[in-house]
């Protein structure tokens, strides 16, 4: 009995050590000029470029981290005072349609209320996911997007990383 109980111990820790992966290293990082924190599950860059969308010229950063084939990024730029707030929607509109777009579908309807939303699709032949969320938040647009095949990018960590989100 001993030796069973013994048993059912290590298949219960070994199976527990097996859902840790050694690939995620989770750490907290702040983006969109201090306006938000997120967890990057390994070490994070930023690149930076010049962008049009809607006739308004933005300063886009993208601060990003790959593990595997996954890429988990948040992108943002800061807009003008004189952006309204039609014109902001129409922003977050324009960043979730090149989303779904690049997923071949159309964007699920709290996409564009800045809602977590999830796209299914096949990139070079596999299952892939993208998780994705656009908003505006104190004056900055704020692009939140995991991807990659399904088969190497779980749905506890793309969610994760989702909800990770903490707007300041």
């Amino acid at each position: 009995m001993r030796k069973f109980i013994s048993l059912c111990v290590l298949w219960v820790t070994l199976g527990w050590l097996s859902g840790c992966s050694p690939e995620y290293n989770w750490r907290e990082s702040s983006v969109a000029e201090e306006r938000a924190v997120v967890m990057f599950p390994a070490r994070a860059k930023t690149e930076q470029r010049q962008i049009e969308v809607e006739g308004v010229s933005l300063t886009f950063s993208l601060t990003s981290a790959a593990v595997r084939e996954s890429v988990f990024s948040v992108g943002y730029a800061k807009l003008d005072d004189n952006v309204s707030a039609i014109k902001a929607q129409a922003l977050v509109d324009a960043f979730v349609q090149a989303l779904a777009r690049r997923a071949g579908q159309a964007a699920p309807a709290q996409a564009a209320s800045g809602g977590i939303f999830t796209l299914e699709s096949q990139v070079n032949g596999k299952p892939s996911r993208l998780m994705g969320r656009v908003l505006v938040h104190r004056g900055m647009l704020i692009q939140v997007v995991v991807s990659g095949p399904t088969q190497s990018l779980s749905l506890e960590n793309a969610s994760d990383f989702m909800q990770s989100l903490v707007l300041r």
